[in-house]
């Protein structure tokens, strides 16, 4: 029971504990940064990607709403089937019921994301005459009427005024609103009495305000474009002027009251989040995803109940409504958003895992020196009969109220600190304070260790340890080197995090820690090879200074290792962040110029041409390269698989060697012999990804793009890094996620005309050179956007015209700028984010691997301190004395900087697939590791600034307890 032996009393520990006092200061500091560092990490995170999300919703809603829901509102009706008209000053109100009415069939997130929901009626297209309207060549003219709710935010009124209720509107002239382009189209002037004619009887109507848009850009412009701009457009029977009048409700409930049966209502669904919103947490995002998918049938339910169908109306007020048909793209927006998250949320984990980590090993310094420092007091009390067990547990019953007081304070800051965010989980928290803690009673449980095998004799091995020669440290050693190989091993045959993970991957978090201490393990066993060499080299050479301070150094080479422990980490901490930043945002850069294709892209509705004559005559464009673009699902004639998401792509090869001569997909297309002319009904000849044409070589297929199928026959491969060429992205990008099909010659013409599929016309400043943000500002942006806006491709249903937004909906006419792209993928808060979790890590695990040098040099401060007192008695000056020190500490900087900066570079190749980037660049492929070596210098550049500071810093603090000379007698150990 000598282990259990008693240790002199609890006074005389009590009087210990106050000697202590700075290792407990230590432990209780180291407390508070781990506890406030595992608490507050993921409500800072968290608050960081709704602030992203927020940003996200904003940028995708300048193409129109993310949710909007359309429907056709049936005039009043009784029980019978009645008309009731009129029931003027209910129409707002029965916009309103419905559009809340949906609104409330969101739930959880969604229904905090939907802040708002705005309607808007319209009739139907009404012949317009009246003197001075124009109608030569047999011409018609179509107008609509149309009421928005939140209309008079949106617009100014320049001549007249606004619509209203006439008194007697029964019978009184519907009141109109039109644009000047439209009162110019038209040939009208305020005041001005015309005549409408439908599927109702003739209605007077009167002109009695002039307004234009506040924006000209916001969702009304983009939905009812011809309200600001009518569209002159031709018909089979001749050319047709389309356009839309503003009317407030009494407008269309006049219509109502004449005869009409029905107007055709839209709702648009704002979505926000606010600053103290969850839309961004892990499991907030999740939820959001399903609530927008699943938003489709609650809010028609809601409105209809659970029996949906077009013959039986719902009750909206005094009318009834169709079924309202709702369009959402917030969805697909939380779904890539989703899946950044949890490659964010996993890395961020990597990050706090080390630092833990680093917390820990630097508690283990400090609990070192505290074992170091009552060496004389334990060496007594062991003499007196204490037991190992009982000192340990007397340093534990020390440690464990100051770690107690640590995580109590960081607990309390980090509330402060978190507003209304709930704390992250506490487990992190208390494993770290767990093992702070223990490390007093580890340390003195390892110094009484050495002293009784100090004092034993030397006891010859026997059996398997004598076969094998193990010894502890081997042991330890080779355990570590296990787990860690272990870990790598099932890391990459795991791959990367499932993006519906809503919790930090653990096991990406702790693999990179455990390699970190393989790493110290691998630095320890090669430290000394360099410096016996460096030591060797010194002796021949004259100075003492190198000499000594090698010397020194390799003397003390096994007290390097608690630095070593803290210094690594900290260090590979920090250039992995580096190397994962400089990836993604040159991966995003690279991916913002294959989306743009060159210095700028037109990209507009599949089934309506772009003016690519018009195009090239913009000032600064040197050449134009016309792309077609779509997806479809391929049925192989060889076996029936189906192969989902291909990416279709035609472009002309001609075309593509003038403006791209070293073109590989050009040079594969000239190879392939694609121009023959083709049959009617003939299979179109493709070049495939190498992939797709390896398993199926000279493969057929039954395409299905939709509304249209066809025959596909490949014929050729395409070369490596096709996917990757200027031609592709802009058209393939955004749509498919599976193989890649290249057509040329007769068959680009023959490529359906997908509904919600885009063209595109990409545009150089100059031919034969990438895109460069230099030569996008060559390109005349505002002639290039009144080009595409004046053109047949932004006209129609649903078009923008001149306020330039969306046509056919779900295929947008865009604009993209490679300057603009680029500014774009340079503003992405999850990046941000990700970058900041790493820096915030490495500089704390900086200033905590400061602490942790300085108090291994307190832990050899009297042995050096009587050594270099020792070389001054014997005529070293003050300055060859700093030289011995500074010496002394480069073979642990040197160590620090090669291990920790190997590991970090290293980390990508160990961890394999489970390092998933591709969902911060949505580039053509995974990117190529691209370290950011401006920081990773930085980075060791501090760590050789701090290690001398902390020399420095305790060259001045042990100043006064180690003699600068010898005395008489005394000796230099």
């Amino acid at each position: 029971m000598r282990g259990l032996g008693g240790f002199g009393g609890w006074r005389p520990a009590l009087r210990e504990a106050r000697t202590g006092w700075p290792v407990l200061v230590v432990l209780t500091a180291l407390a508070v940064v781990l506890t406030v560092a595992s608490l507050l990490w993921p409500p800072v995170f968290d608050g960081l990607a709704t602030k992203e999300l927020s940003r996200r919703l904003t940028v995708a809603q300048v193409d129109g709403p993310l949710v909007m829901a359309r429907a056709s509102l049936k005039a009043p009706r009784n029980f019978y089937g009645n008309s009731t008209a009129p029931q003027f000053g209910s129409l707002d109100s029965d916009l309103t019921r419905v559009g809340e009415t949906l609104r409330q069939g969101a739930s959880g997130e969604l229904a905090h994301t939907l802040v708002r929901v705005s309607g808007w009626a319209q009739s139907e297209g009404m012949k317009l005459s009246g003197a001075g309207v124009p109608e030569p060549d047999d011409s018609g003219t179509s107008v609509s009427l149309a009421y928005a709710q939140d209309a008079a935010d949106r617009v100014r009124w320049t001549a007249g005024r606004a619509p209203a209720q006439p008194d007697g509107a029964k019978e009184a002239p519907v009141e109109l609103g039109m644009s000047r382009q439209g009162l110019e189209q038209f040939g009208l002037t305020v005041g001005q009495r015309v005549k409408l004619e439908g599927q109702t009887e003739a209605t007077e109507a009167v002109v009695v305000g002039e307004f234009e848009p506040l924006d000209g850009a916001d969702d009304l412009w983009r939905e009812l474009p011809l309200l600001n701009s009518p569209l002159y457009a031709p018909e089979p029977n001749g050319y047709v002027r389309y356009g839309q009048a503003l009317v407030a409700p009494a407008g269309l409930e006049a219509l109502e009251a004449r005869g009409s049966l029905s107007v055709s209502a839209t709702w648009a669904f704002q979505a926000a989040q606010q600053p103290w919103g969850t839309g961004g947490t892990a499991a907030g995002t999740r939820e959001l995803a399903v609530g927008a998918k699943g938003f489709t049938r609650s809010a028609v339910d809601r409105v209809c109940g659970e029996i949906v169908s077009d013959s039986l109306p719902c009750p909206a007020g005094v009318r009834t409504v169709s079924p309202p048909q709702v369009q959402e793209r917030l969805s697909v927006l939380m779904d890539r958003f989703a899946e950044q998250r949890a490659r964010t949320v996993s890395l961020q984990s990597f990050a706090l895992a080390g630092l833990l980590a680093i917390g820990v090993s630097t508690a283990v310094a400090a609990a070192r020196l505290g074992a170091r420092r009552r060496e004389a007091a334990l060496t007594l009390q062991r003499a007196r009969g204490a037991g190992e067990i009982a000192l340990a547990a007397v340093r534990a019953l020390e440690a464990v109220p100051a770690v107690l007081v640590g995580v109590l304070a960081g607990w309390l800051a980090s509330r402060a600190l978190a507003g209304e965010r709930p704390l992250g989980a506490w487990w992190p928290a208390l494993l770290a304070a767990l093992l702070v803690a223990g490390a007093p009673a580890v340390a003195v449980w390892w110094q009484g260790r050495a002293v009784r095998r100090a004092g034993r004799e030397p006891v010859q091995r026997r059996g398997l340890k004598r076969v094998l020669g193990l010894s502890a440290r081997v042991v330890v050693e080779g355990t570590v080197l296990a787990l860690a190989a272990a870990g790598v091993l099932q890391l990459r045959l795991r791959g990367a995090v499932s993006a519906a993970a809503t919790d930090p991957d653990p096991q990406l978090a702790l693999v990179p820690v455990v390699l970190g201490l393989a790493a110290v393990v691998v630095v320890l066993r090669v430290y000394p090879v360099p410096l016996r060499v460096l030591t060797g080299w010194a002796r021949r050479r004259r100075g003492t200074v190198a000499l000594v301070g090698l010397s020194q150094a390799g003397r003390r080479s096994a007290a390097a290792a608690t630095a070593l422990l803290v210094l690594v980490p900290a260090l590979a901490c920090a250039v992995f962040g580096a190397l994962v930043s400089g990836t993604v945002r040159q991966g995003r850069v690279e991916a913002a110029e294959w989306r743009t294709g060159g210095d700028a892209v037109v990209l507009g509705p599949s089934q309506r041409p772009l003016p690519l004559e018009e195009l090239a005559k913009v000032p600064g464009v040197g050449g134009v390269l016309p792309v077609r673009g779509g997806v479809a699902v391929l049925t192989a004639d060889e076996d029936g698989s189906v192969v989902k998401g291909v990416g279709l792509v035609g472009v002309d090869r001609t075309a593509l060697e003038a403006v791209e001569p070293g073109s590989p997909v050009a040079a594969a297309l000239s190879g392939a012999a694609l121009s023959a002319p083709l049959a009617a009904g003939a299979e179109l000849p493709a070049l495939a990804d190498a992939k797709t044409a390896a398993r199926y070589p000279e493969g057929s297929f039954d395409a299905d793009a939709g509304a249209t199928r066809f025959r596909v026959r490949i014929v050729g491969v395409l070369p490596a890094g096709a996917d990757r060429d200027r031609a592709i992205g802009p058209v393939v990008g955004d749509v498919a996620t599976g193989p890649l099909l290249v057509f040329g010659g007769p068959a680009v013409d023959r490529l359906p005309r997908q509904t919600g599929q885009r063209n595109a016309a990409v545009l150089f400043a100059e031919p034969g050179r990438p895109g460069s943000p230099a030569g996008a500002q060559r390109i005349d942006g505002a002639r290039l956007r009144a080009v595409v806006a004046a053109s047949a491709a932004t006209g129609g249903a649903g078009g923008a015209g001149a306020a330039g937004g969306a046509v056919l909906r779900g295929a947008p006419v865009e604009v993209r700028d490679l300057a603009g792209q680029l500014r774009e993928s340079a503003d992405d808060g999850l990046v941000s984010a990700l970058e900041l979790a790493f820096r915030t890590a490495a500089a704390i695990g900086l200033l905590l691997g400061l602490a942790a040098v300085v108090l291994e040099l307190l832990l050899g401060s009297a042995e050096r301190g009587r050594m270099l007192a020792y070389l001054r008695t014997l005529g070293l000056d003050g300055r060859s004395a700093a030289g011995v020190q500074l010496v002394q500490l480069l073979p642990v900087m040197a160590a620090a900087v090669v291990g920790g900066t190997v590991l970090g570079l290293g980390l990508p190749w160990l961890l394999g697939p489970a390092l998933e980037l591709r969902a911060f660049t949505a580039g053509p492929g995974a990117p190529a590791f691209a370290p950011d070596w401006l920081t990773i210098a930085a980075a060791a550049l501090a760590l050789l600034v701090l290690v001398p500071c902390a020399a420095a810093l305790e060259g001045v603090t042990g100043r006064r307890r180690v003699p600068q000379l010898l005395r008489l007698g005394e000796g230099a150990q």
